[in-house]
């Protein structure tokens, strides 16, 4: 499993009042790519009415984590750890020395 932070370019579903929900137009690896798409006059075309402010890449960048899984048992690994630390999360240092995980 491999986990990369990109930067997602996105636009609202609603260009005429922005009150739609959110599409991801793509990913770019670097915030400069990013902000140079948002920036492009051609850009224009996803953005509320029309209207594009250079303050427009706050709006339309940002950072996530993306995973990419290799192996089918991957993303089920994954559930298990995360419930292995929730279950962890509420013992008490005590609980957790008697198990011997401390």
């Amino acid at each position: 499993m491999i986990t990369n932070d990109l930067f997602a370019i996105t636009y609202n579903a609603d260009l005429t009042e922005g009150r739609g929900h959110t599409i991801i137009l793509g990913y770019t690896k670097t915030l400069e790519l990013a902000k140079a798409i948002v920036a492009d006059p051609r850009f224009s075309r996803y953005c509320c009415m029309g209207f594009q402010s250079p303050d427009d890449w706050k709006y339309s960048v940002s950072q996530k984590p993306v995973l990419i899984f290799e192996a089918v048992d991957e993303p089920f690994e994954l559930e298990k750890q995360k419930l292995r630390e929730q279950a962890l999360a509420k013992l008490n240092p005590d609980e957790r020395r008697a198990l011997g995980l401390i």
